[in-house]
């Protein structure tokens, strides 16, 4: 079964472009809008700032975040599909001596809903750190483990919702970023008193590359 395929039968058929023609995402695939938008303004005026230089968005990054009121040291990494919809998966390490949470693993998917629907109607119109800023909110679901310094790991899990930014360094889909996230966690849902809710808040310096991985032709 085709990634593509099952996006163009969900979401993509809504999208309509600038002469409000729907856009049929299985005409125009990395492999040929790339060489139609490729060109002097590729990365600052060209709507897209190489995000069809392939279908696949991996960033990886490292930074702070915050778990129980605490810092930890955190690793992401996440695998975007046209920039729109991915994967995302953290593993974060307590800092300093007082320690509520010894490790923290989490893995859930996200969906960036602003790119292709504002480019299609041609609201890409710079300047590029502007439109990919927009572009990267980012909303999330997913399930985390954790381990409390006086348990073992697994102890805590439970389930959060995240929203985030990027802000593009280069003005580039490819290149670095700083990105931000905000999640809101359920902790060890259905066990009545151990059961509690969580703020918690994520900060990142990344590197992303855009490739093609060969899933479409």
């Amino acid at each position: 079964m085709r990634i593509a395929t099952a996006l163009a039968v969900g979401f993509w058929p809504a999208l309509a472009g600038a002469d409000g023609q729907p856009w049929e995402p299985g005409e125009a695939t990395a492999s040929t809008v790339r060489g139609e938008v490729r060109g002097p303004r590729q990365s600052s005026g060209d709507g897209v700032y190489g995000r069809f230089d392939g279908d696949l968005d991996f960033g990886f990054g490292l930074g702070v975040a915050t778990a129980s009121k605490q810092a930890l040291g955190t690793a992401r990494a996440s695998l975007t599909y046209y920039s729109t919809l991915g994967l995302y998966a953290g593993y974060a390490d307590a800092v300093g001596q007082e320690r509520d949470v010894e490790r923290f693993v989490d893995l859930g998917f996200e969906l960036r809903p602003l790119f292709l629907l504002r480019w299609s109607r041609d609201a890409e119109q710079g300047p590029a750190t502007v439109d990919l800023v927009i572009d990267s909110l980012a909303l999330g679901a997913g399930a985390f483990v954790a381990e409390p310094a006086a348990g073992d790991f697994g102890a805590t899990r439970g389930v959060e919702l995240v929203a985030g930014l990027g802000l593009p360094l280069a003005g580039n889909a490819a290149g670095p970023w700083l990105e931000a996230r905000y999640a809101l966690r359920w902790l060890n849902p259905g066990e009545g008193a151990a059961a509690r809710t969580e703020h918690a808040g994520l900060a990142v310096l990344s590197w992303h590359t855009v490739f093609l991985s060969g899933m479409v032709e």
